[in-house]
C-alpha cells in the first residue's frame, strides 16, 4: 500500500521533479485517485510525450477525458508548502458560498497522485480552452474594437472579484485566458479570501505587474489594485497605438519593473501620456502609485467604469476567436470496423456461387513492387490454340524471369569475348528466343493433354511455376476431382478427436462455443511452397491456416502439383 506524506505527517525528503511527474501521469488509471482523472488520457506532443507547462510553483498537465466529463487541467506542485492545505480549503469554501464566474471551480486532492510509491497533492479543474492574454493581443493588434471589448470585460471581472471580497494576487498575462472573447483567471495559489485576513502571501506575483515594493506582508482585498491598473492601461493604449506592442512587449504586455522603479524617466509613460487625456490621467495615477506604498494605490473601479451594463456576450464584436498554435496532437479517431475477410481455399473457388474474396487495398501503403490494382493474367480458354497459348506462357515467363535470364545471357556472351554492345543485343535476342521456346513447349503440352483426355475428359491447366506457382489453379477452371475441404482446428483447450470416435461438444456447458472438427485428411499441403506432408509431420504446425489444404491420398497431392516433404517422406 502506498504511503502518503499527509498520513505520516512528515515532509517528503525528495520532492518529485517534472520528469517523475511526467512518467507517472502517463498511466492515469494507476497514478490518480479521483475517478474523473482515472478515466483520462494525457495530451501529448508529436513525440508522444505529455504536454507540460512549467510555472513558478507547479507543473500543469492537460488530461483528455474519455467520457463526457470534459478535459481537465492538473497542477502538480514543484515543492512543499506548509499551509497549502489550509489555503486551498479556505478558497474552495469561499467560492462555494460566493462563486465568481471568472474563476473556475477546482478540487484540491492532498493525496491525488502516486509518484514513486508516495502520494503527493494535486489541484485539478476543468480545462479552459483558449489562448493566454498576450497571445490573444498579438492576434488582435489590428482590431481596436476587440481590445476595447477586453478592457470592458476586465472592468467587469474586477467588479465581480470585489463583490466577492477576493483578490487574485498574481494578475498577469499568463494567468488570464481568453475563452471566446471572455476572460478567465487561472492559478489559484496566491488568492486572498476574507478567511485569510492576517495571513501572509505565498507569493508576490510577476515582477512586471506588481508594485515594486510589495512584500509577502501585503495580503488583503486591495492586493490587485496596482496590477489591474497596469493591465487596463496597457489594453486601452494598444487599442489606440498598436505600435507600442513591437516597441515594448517581451515577457510582459507593455510595462516592466524598470518603468515602475523610475516613472519620470520612463519612455513608455511619456508615449502613453501623448495618446489622450484619459490615458494621461491613468498613467499619472500609476506612476504616483508606483512611487508610494502599495496600500495607497486606488482601485481601478474608482477611476473607470464599464460603458455598457449589458452582458459581455451581447456587446462582444463578431469573430473574436484567435487562431493560436498548440503543440498538442489530436487523439486518433477509432478506426472504422470492417467485416473480416474470410479466406477461401482453392477447392471452394471452383464451386458454383463461390465468390473469390479480396483483401481491401490501402491507398497509402504499398509495397515496392506492387501497385494498387494488379491486372489479372488472362486464363487459357482454348487448349488447342497453340499460338495464343504460347504467347501467354511466354509473357508469363518473361514477367518472372526477365532479369535473371537477361543477366545470364549477357554474362555468357561476355565470357565468349563479345564486346559490351554486342553482348547486350545478343542477350536480348536470347531472352526473346528463350521465352518463345518456353511458351511453345508449354502450349504444346496443354494441347497434348487436352487431346489425351478425349471427348469425355475434362481439361485443366498445368500447375507450373510460370502459371502461378505450385498448387495454384485458376478460379475459372477448377480441378476435375475436388478434395475434401479443410476446416481450421479447434482451440488448444479442446481435446483433438480421433478418426474412430467422433467428437461431441460437452454437455451442460455454461457458455456454448463453436468448435469445428479437426482435419480428417491424412496429407496436408502448403499452398505457398507447394509441398505436402503427412498429417503428423512437425512442419504441419508451421503452416498458417490460410495456406493449408487437405488431400485424401498422396497421388492426389502429386496430381495437383505438390511435392513430397523431405522430412516426413510421405508414401506415394
Amino acid at each position: 500500500m502506498a504511503v502518503s506524506s499527509s498520513q505520516t505527517g512528515a515532509v517528503p525528503r525528495n520532492w518529485p521533479s517534472a520528469r517523475y511527474f511526467t512518467e507517472a501521469i502517463q498511466c492515469p488509471s494507476i497514478c490518480f485517485t479521483h475517478p474523473h482523472l482515472r478515466n483520462t488520457l494525457p495530451a501529448v506532443d508529436r513525440l508522444g510525450m505529455p504536454l507540460v507547462t512549467s510555472g513558478q510553483f507547479a507543473y500543469v498537465y492537460k488530461l483528455n477525458s474519455m467520457n463526457d466529463n470534459g478535459d481537465f487541467a492538473v497542477r502538480c506542485f514543484r515543492g512543499y508548502l506548509g499551509d497549502r492545505d489550509q489555503r486551498y480549503r479556505a478558497i474552495q469554501k469561499h467560492l462555494g458560498s460566493s462563486p465568481v464566474s471568472y474563476l473556475s471551480d477546482f478540487t484540491y486532492a492532498p493525496e491525488g497522485i502516486l509518484v514513486g510509491g508516495i502520494r503527493f497533492p494535486i489541484l485539478f479543474m476543468k480545462w479552459i480552452e483558449g489562448p493566454t492574454l498576450d497571445l490573444y493581443i498579438g492576434e488582435m493588434l489590428n482590431r481596436p474594437e476587440v481590445l476595447l471589448h477586453l478592457s470592458e470585460e476586465w472592468l467587469r471581472l474586477l467588479a465581480a472579484l470585489q463583490a466577492s471580497g477576493i483578490a487574485h494576487g498574481d494578475l498577469q498575462h499568463g494567468n488570464i485566458i481568453v475563452e471566446h472573447g471572455q476572460l478567465r483567471l487561472v492559478d489559484h495559489d496566491g488568492i486572498f479570501v476574507p478567511a485569510m485576513a492576517g495571513w501572509t502571501a505565498s507569493e508576490v506575483g510577476h515582477q512586471h505587474y506588481q508594485h515594486p515594493r510589495r512584500t509577502a506582508e501585503h495580503f488583503d482585498s486591495n492586493l490587485d489594485n496596482f496590477s489591474s491598473l497596469v493591465i487596463y492601461l496597457s489594453l486601452i493604449s494598444l487599442a489606440e497605438r498598436p505600435s507600442l506592442w513591437q516597441e515594448h512587449h517581451d515577457e510582459n504586455l507593455l510595462f516592466t519593473k524598470s518603468d515602475f522603479g523610475d516613472p519620470a524617466s520612463s519612455e513608455l509613460f511619456t508615449k502613453i501620456r501623448e495618446i489622450g487625456p484619459e490615458h494621461a490621467k491613468l498613467a499619472d495615477v500609476l506612476a504616483n502609485g508606483a512611487m508610494g506604498p502599495p496600500d495607497a494605490v486606488p482601485s481601478l473601479l474608482d477611476l473607470a467604469q464599464a460603458k455598457s451594463k449589458l452582458p459581455s456576450w451581447m456587446t462582444a464584436p463578431v469573430d473574436i476567436d484567435a487562431t493560436t498554435k498548440t503543440r498538442e496532437v489530436a487523439l486518433a479517431e477509432r478506426p472504422v470496423e470492417r467485416e473480416p475477410v474470410r479466406w477461401v481455399s482453392w477447392q471452394e473457388k471452383g464451386r458454383a456461387g463461390a465468390a473469390t474474396p479480396t483483401t481491401p487495398g490501402s491507398p497509402i501503403v504499398q509495397s515496392l513492387f506492387s501497385s494498387p490494382q494488379a491486372a489479372p493474367i488472362s486464363p487459357i480458354k482454348d487448349p488447342h490454340d497453340v499460338i495464343g497459348n504460347a504467347l501467354i506462357f511466354s509473357k508469363e515467363f518473361m514477367r518472372k524471369y526477365f532479369l535473371l535470364w537477361y543477366w545470364a545471357s549477357y554474362t555468357v556472351l561476355r565470357g565468349f569475348g563479345f564486346d559490351f554492345g554486342i553482348a547486350l543485343f545478343g542477350a536480348l535476342i536470347c531472352m526473346v528466343i528463350g521465352c518463345l521456346a518456353y511458351g511453345c513447349v508449354k502450349a504444346e503440352e496443354e494441347s497434348r493433354k487436352a487431346k489425351t483426355l478425349g471427348h469425355g475428359g475434362r481439361w485443366q491447366p498445368s500447375l507450373s511455376n510460370a502459371a502461378g506457382g505450385p498448387g495454384s489453379i485458376s478460379a475459372h477452371s477448377p480441378p476435375a476431382r475436388l478434395p475434401r475441404s479443410w476446416t481450421p482446428p479447434p482451440a488448444a483447450t479442446a481435446p483433438p478427436p480421433t478418426h474412430a470416435t467422433p467428437w461431441t461438444p460437452p454437455v451442460n456447458s455454461a457458455t456454448p462455443t463453436a468448435i469445428t472438427p479437426v482435419i480428417s485428411d491424412p496429407f496436408v499441403g502448403n499452398i505457398v511452397l507447394g509441398i505436402y506432408h503427412e498429417e503428423h509431420c512437425d512442419w504441419v504446425d508451421h503452416i498458417s491456416t490460410k495456406n493449408r489444404v487437405g488431400f485424401s491420398t498422396a497421388s492426389e497431392a502429386l496430381s495437383h502439383g505438390f511435392k513430397p516433404c523431405r522430412i516426413c517422406s510421405p508414401a506415394t
